[in-house]
């Protein structure tokens, strides 16, 4: 007897239910093999292979249903999203304004741009996009939520609470929202009600990926490194291959237990598609697991197959970066004087600035222990504020600058009398920092370009401005110009500056936080000398690093990996940086 139409339907169905998804992609392509002109066939079979993995042949699929049936919203989302997830935005983004004047409701079109566009790493454009979703469909709860996402990447972290709060009320069963909220409440001191958030997740839903890894993340923000580890390996019970996780577990853990890790980690890598943006982390994870066993060369092979990976994701533009130094020098030329009037107001900034993995967050960290300076992270004003300055779009006017870098800050503590702002970019804008805070504290903190390479090489930062940690030549051109800026800041301003090396810190730290109590106008106490006693979360790469106790451990570790870093060393200007060996 003949299966029929209904019975093939069924038995996709049945064993979609059931995850079965390789057996619901094979049923659902012999019943369009015996119904050529079924598009929900063909769709089923799209969905089916996506489910398992299989994006590329789902498209082929996607592509046939909508040959079939053009006009079904369904099919076309389904393509839609198969484009986004193999990254074929143009394609994807094409196709999406195809249909939008055809839909009567836009709103999962737009918010299928958003998706894109988050994937691309553009949180302005994803705004954008969720927006008109939202717009269309207030009560489209996926769409606030990937607004709070982008929102939480530019540091908006009061807009990002907003939105994940709209989430959460709109879909109260939804773990995602609660552990995204997570990170702005973090970040805007609210500690306590992040952690409700997060663990409110996991009891809505013990096995969600994402309130697990976000639990993770804040367990080791707040120093309690040993839950955090139990919680890091819980997290890949329930995801083996989850490649933040082992990344930073890697960097968490002592030696010992990374190499009962090892082939858990290698096992991930090797089920894992080889272009899959989750190698970047897996790739990262063993080159530093590598790296703390002493192996460097497979270590440098490892993170030079990471960093590969994040650069064709993430290309530099060199062009822009020189560009913008010319502009700003052009701002602050030779003679300028910074003024003695203007914004003296309590709390006073203190900028922390210099290369990334530099030694800010040590730095902030001693300053912090102070109990009338407050630790703010790296905050993202400055350059927010002077990105429009620079590209002409605004005018300079120190009063308003430092107005709306005070309107940003985050909520401070009774009593404070200086913050600290420790976002190393900052030694780009130190002109405009100080016209308008005449009184702020500017500790630039140096160190061997070499040893940065090496810190930068074995991370991964998700700031767009950070591209040029993926390439080594890349790093060598953004060193060469970071020493270009603080040349050219030290002739007009060299009085007003504290630079600090990172050598001299951690050899003697004593010394380093007197020297940072005087230039920013706090009495010293000696808990500055103790900064891994401090109790202020840290949310950067330093998390583990600074709960460990000053050391000079990591002075001259690029030695070590000198055959993987030549290009960079190569590439660095020696007239530049005269008092390398």
């Amino acid at each position: 007897m003949a299966v029929t139409h209904q019975q093939h339907a069924q038995k996709v169905m049945s064993l979609m239910n059931a995850g079965q998804f390789v057996q619901a992609a094979k049923a659902a392509k012999a019943a369009l093999k015996k119904f050529p002109r079924e598009g929900n066939f063909a769709n089923a079979a799209g969905m089916a292979m996506a489910q398992s993995g299989n994006l590329r042949e789902a498209i082929s699929f996607f592509s046939k249903a909508l040959k079939i049936t053009p006009g079904d919203p369904g099919v076309q989302d389904n393509l839609i999203q198969a484009l986004v997830m193999t990254d074929q935005h143009t394609k994807a983004n094409e196709l999406i304004d195809k249909l939008l004047p055809r839909r009567a409701d836009p709103s999962q079109l737009y918010h299928l741009k958003a998706s894109s566009c988050a994937r691309q790493g553009n949180p302005e454009a994803v705004i954008e996009a969720a927006s008109k979703a939202i717009a269309a469909s207030p009560k489209m709860s996926l769409s606030y939520n990937i607004r709070g996402i982008a929102h939480t990447d530019l540091g908006q972290d009061e807009l990002a609470y907003a939105d994940f709060e709209i989430a959460h009320e709109l879909t109260p069963a939804d773990p995602d929202p609660l552990a995204n909220m997570g990170i702005p409440l973090s970040r805007l001191d609210r500690t306590d009600e992040a952690m409700v958030a997060i663990e409110t997740a996991l009891t809505l839903r013990p096995d969600h990926i994402n309130a697990n890894h976000r639990y993770a993340v804040q367990l080791a923000e707040v120093g309690r490194v040993e839950d955090a580890i139990a919680q890091y390996h819980k997290l890949l019970e329930i995801d083996p291959l989850h490649g933040e996780a082992y990344s930073e577990l890697v960097l968490t853990q002592s030696k010992d237990r990374n190499a009962e890790l090892e082939p858990k980690l290698r096992t991930a890598i090797a089920k894992s598609p080889k272009k899959a943006p989750v190698q970047i982390y897996l790739n990262l994870g063993m080159g530093n697991l590598l790296y703390q066993q002493g192996n460097f060369e497979q270590a440098g092979r490892f993170l030079a197959a990471s960093n590969a990976l994040s650069a064709q994701m993430r290309p530099y533009d060199r062009t822009v970066a020189e560009a913008e130094f010319d502009r700003i020098v052009s701002m602050f030329p030779a003679g300028d004087l910074a003024p003695e009037t203007g914004d003296i107001d309590a709390p006073q900034p203190i900028f922390v600035l210099g290369q990334p993995r530099s030694g800010t967050t040590l730095t902030e960290m001693i300053l912090t222990s102070h109990p009338d300076v407050q630790s703010c992270g790296e905050l993202p004003g400055v350059g927010k504020i002077t990105l429009p300055i620079v590209e002409g779009q605004e005018t300079f006017d120190a009063a308003t600058f430092a107005r709306e870098y005070r309107q940003r800050l985050p909520k401070m503590d009774p009593g404070t009398l200086a913050f600290v702002d420790k976002m190393p970019a900052n030694y780009r804008f130190i002109g405009f920092l100080l016209h308008a805070f005449p009184n702020a504290g500017i500790v630039h903190i140096a160190r061997d370009p070499r040893d940065v390479a090496l810190s930068m090489w074995r991370s991964h930062f998700p700031s767009g401005w950070l591209n040029f940690t993926f390439e080594l030549k890349a790093m060598a051109f953004n060193a060469n110009l970071y020493q270009r800026y603080m040349q050219h800041w030290n002739t007009l301003y060299g009085d007003r500056i504290l630079t600090l090396n990172y050598r001299d810190i951690v050899s003697d730290v004593e010394a380093a936080s007197h020297q940072l109590a005087e230039q920013c106008g706090v009495d010293w106490i000696p808990e500055m000398a103790s900064p891994e006693r401090n109790k202020a979360k840290v949310r950067t790469a330093s998390v583990v690093q600074v709960r460990q106790g000053v050391h000079k451990k990591s002075l001259g570790g690029w030695r070590a990996m000198e055959p993987s870093l030549r290009p960079f060393i190569d590439a660095l200007d020696r007239d530049l940086w005269p008092d390398l060996d």
